[in-house]
């Protein structure tokens, strides 16, 4: 577990005060813990995800009243508008994913390295791997690479997560990872299959040829347009200043 200093907004007020009638793990995770990392793009203030033990879930159906509703299925944009607070329980949490939270102003939250990979994993269109580079540029100097090597080997994900980590340094113009973890990384992908399908699944089917030479190197079908990665360092450069320096090696 880290404890880090920099405290949620308020935004996140109204869930700690019902997360602490449970004396139960929770990691709150989602869009709003994407957030809480980058700063980038804003989630919506009434709907949070929090993700629990299998065994607690019937538990944490208590958090659901006054003006609050609990669902355990993504709810739709209706259901959503149709309550003051949204809270969506995710009952696959695991003990490992649990002692590498990170708490904030006395909140948990799913550590960065995680959320990255889940990021990684469930990508069907532009915007999770837009929100993994801006994780990555936001949280370089305190990610915990050797977690994150470990975590992309166990979950075969290193493929996916290498090309995302090498097109974004082409964005930024630097090194976002460090040499020796690149290096590591790009040998667990050597021992992954490919699977020879397009990365990310997006309906409108981008060219392959915006990172041909990286696609290749990582064995992925990158279908993913320089203007993606090139937003988030255009973003975050506008609102945190410069994001151009080289990750320490």
């Amino acid at each position: 577990m880290t404890t880090v200093s920099n405290a949620p907004s308020q935004r996140l007020a109204w869930l700690a005060d019902r997360l602490i009638r449970l004396d139960r793990p929770y990691l709150v995770t989602g869009s709003q813990a994407t957030y809480q990392y980058h700063r980038w793009l804003t989630p919506l203030e009434n709907l949070a995800s929090i993700q629990v033990y299998a065994a607690d879930a019937p538990a944490w159906w208590q958090l659901a009243g006054d003006g609050c509703a609990v669902f355990e299925t993504a709810p739709t944009t209706a259901q959503v508008r149709a309550t003051q607070k949204t809270i969506v329980l995710d009952p696959t949490l695991e003990p490992g994913r649990y002692r590498r939270r990170q708490m904030i102003d006395g909140l948990a939250f799913v550590a960065p390295e995680d959320l990255c990979l889940d990021l990684v994993e469930r990508a069907r269109g532009e915007t999770s791997p837009a929100e993994v580079a801006a994780i990555l540029i936001a949280r370089r100097e305190a990610l915990d690479w050797l977690a994150l090597l470990a975590q992309a080997g166990q979950r075969g994900l290193a493929r996916r997560l290498g090309v995302l980590i090498e097109a974004t340094g082409v964005e930024l113009g630097a090194d976002l990872a460090p040499a020796w973890f690149v290096g590591r990384l790009h040998r667990l992908a050597e021992g992954e299959p490919s699977s020879g399908q397009d990365y990310p699944a997006v309906r409108r089917r981008a060219p392959l040829e915006a990172y041909p030479a990286l696609a290749e190197r990582w064995g992925v079908r990158l279908r993913l347009p320089r203007h993606v990665i090139g937003k988030v360092v255009l973003d975050l450069s506008v609102h945190s200043g410069p994001v151009f320096q080289p990750a320490g090696r």
